[in-house]
């Protein structure tokens, strides 16, 4: 295995986790801002499964495996599961936007090591990702502010 397909392994492995995540905090937040957050969370979980389905289906048209099993993303995923708990929208952007602040950083790494491998596809594929989290980023901290 390359160091790419263990990096975009990597990727697919925590978005599976985030997706699930995300309708976590999605169905269990509260809050005087419930409404915002829920819509917010719900629109965040369907652009980590479109994400999801580009970075796996990309991996396979370079003849790379991409990781489709809960159990194997589990085991190499780093962003971890939160349980079944109520929470506050603040709370729970907090928790998101430290995830996606380091899914935009995975994005960096993965453009990198695509770019010196002579991917260029690929790094396209992680600039369009960087680029999302960017604003994702940039909207959650201000929320925050």
């Amino acid at each position: 295995m390359t160091n790419l397909e263990t990096k975009l392994n990597q990727y697919v492995a925590d978005l599976t986790v985030m997706y699930t995540k995300l309708h976590n905090v999605h169905w269990y937040v509260t809050g005087k801002q419930f409404n915002r957050f829920h819509v917010a969370f719900e629109e965040y979980y369907d652009q980590v499964t479109e994400d999801l389905d580009e970075v796996a289906e990309r991996m396979l048209q370079i003849d790379m495996k991409p990781v489709g099993s809960l159990k194997g993303a589990l085991e190499i995923a780093k962003i971890e599961e939160k349980d079944e708990s109520f929470g506050d929208g603040l709370d729970f952007a907090k928790i998101v936007r430290d995830d996606f602040k380091y899914l935009r950083d995975l994005s960096v790494e993965v453009r990198d090591l695509a770019a010196d491998e002579g991917d260029e596809p690929t790094a396209d594929l992680m600039i369009g990702f960087e680029t999302y989290y960017d604003k994702a980023l940039w909207i959650l901290n201000a929320t925050l502010k």
